[in-house]
């Protein structure tokens, strides 16, 4: 795959631009997506792929979240379930409506890097990968998947609480964690969407995503960027919350190795 990866820059930047810029959500998710693509090449790399693999993991990363502009400004909410399924719409924004020809040239993509795109950028945001995905890719869904969780750790602890969990520091530090979260925690996966009824329970769910990371350079970037156990470092005032955290913090450091 030829690819400017310049240009896409460039045009991602232009794309954004269309857009309230000084909304903080809007930046908010552009840093996000620079994070991302980053993050999708280094991962990438340490699994010694080609560099034409190398830069279709950049694009995958610089246009998996490319409909978040648009579900913000319409809806004022990241929340799918409230919204729209944002990968699916950035589906239709890159390959019905044709914005993917303003970030690549036709004759420098081949179809089966397309296939890689679309599905990697369809199934970025599942809970869980379909089952009937060849090997090449699932390849490319995780990587992105990977890449997509470790900036996460970031969004949750750099930006402000209101852009993040919607409630003042007050409200989120007073909140207990649901026991349902807190079993599904130690189950060592993901936690459903529906399961999290609290503040706490959201970044409960946040570390959690860690025990989904399949590549060994996803988790050593969780750890050098240092973000992932400091989610936790709060100080909560809720007792029982104080109590369960500190256990939840050893269980992933034992995970992960720390």
């Amino acid at each position: 795959m030829n690819i400017d990866k310049e240009k896409i820059k460039s045009v991602f930047n232009e794309y954004v631009e269309e857009f309230d810029v000084e909304d903080e959500m809007i930046h908010l998710k552009k840093v996000h997506t620079i994070n991302v693509a980053s993050i999708c090449v280094d991962i990438a790399k340490s699994l010694n792929l080609s560099n034409d693999e190398v830069n279709l993991c950049y694009l995958i990363g610089m246009l998996h979240d490319i409909a978040r502009f648009r579900q913000y400004t319409i809806y004022k909410t990241f929340y799918d379930s409230k919204s729209v399924d944002h990968a699916k719409l950035g589906c239709e924004i890159l390959f019905e409506e044709g914005l993917i020809n303003r970030f690549v040239d036709e004759q420098d993509v081949h179809s089966e890097d397309m296939h890689y795109l679309e599905l990697a950028i369809r199934w970025h945001s599942v809970y869980k990968l379909p089952d009937d995905l060849s090997e090449k890719e699932e390849l490319f869904c995780n990587i992105i998947r990977d890449a997509d969780k470790v900036d996460i750790f970031r969004v949750a602890m750099e930006e402000p609480v209101n852009n993040v969990y919607a409630v003042t520091r007050e409200e989120l530090l007073d909140s207990e964690i649901t026991p349902e979260v807190l079993d599904a925690f130690y189950e060592h996966h993901a936690i459903k969407r529906e399961l999290r009824k609290t503040m706490a329970d959201v970044k409960v769910g946040f570390v959690a995503l860690s025990f989904e990371l399949v590549f060994p350079k996803s988790k050593e970037i969780a750890k050098e960027q240092g973000f992932l156990m400091r989610i936790l470092e709060e100080d909560f005032t809720n007792e029982k919350t104080k109590e369960q955290v500190e256990m939840i913090k050893k269980e992933l450091k034992d995970y992960l190795e720390y």
